[in-house]
């Protein structure tokens, strides 16, 4: 059963981060990406630990789950389409730019861009807003998700 555009975008309305927005599917995935990926919970995953970190962690290397059947889930979807990005000859800053975003939600904007300043990359507001619409776009497309600029939360934020 197919729902209408109209209800579908009322129904994925939502409070997310530092103010209201509306969720297309692709911020849901994205959101959903955030609190899996999110928190340290993966270890380096670019620019979030390191190896010798890792080691400290577990005191030695880390487990690997004896037994353990990997489950491919939608954040899996998210993540493969990020290192994708991140790979690309000028992927790599709106990559990490996306992951600031939502691996770390509610953090304050000076907060982010100070962030992206020490893995070293001077990057004012106007900027990052345009390589997270970037990432964005480049996300949806992997995932076969339509990108709808008027449910585009940048887009939201610039009219608030």
């Amino acid at each position: 059963m197919a729902a209408s555009a109209e209800a579908v975008c009322a129904i994925n309305e939502t409070v997310r981060g530092n103010g209201m927005r509306r969720a297309s599917t692709l911020e849901d995935r994205l959101v959903e990406w955030g609190k899996e990926y999110g928190g340290g919970r993966y270890g380096d995953i670019g620019g979030s630990g390191s190896p010798l970190a890792s080691m400290m962690k577990w005191h030695g290397r880390a487990p690997t789950g004896l037994g353990h059947v990997p489950v491919w889930t939608a954040a899996d979807d998210v993540q493969e389409a990020v290192m994708a990005l991140a790979k690309q000859e000028q992927g790599w800053l709106p990559a990490q730019i996306l992951r600031c975003e939502y691996l770390t939600p509610g953090q304050p904007m000076e907060s982010k861009l100070q962030k992206l300043r020490r893995i070293g990359d001077n990057v004012g507001r106007v900027r990052y807003y345009q390589h997270l619409r970037t990432a964005r776009i480049h996300v949806a497309g992997w995932l076969r998700i339509p990108f709808s600029p008027e449910l585009d939360p940048i887009e939201m934020e610039s009219e608030a």
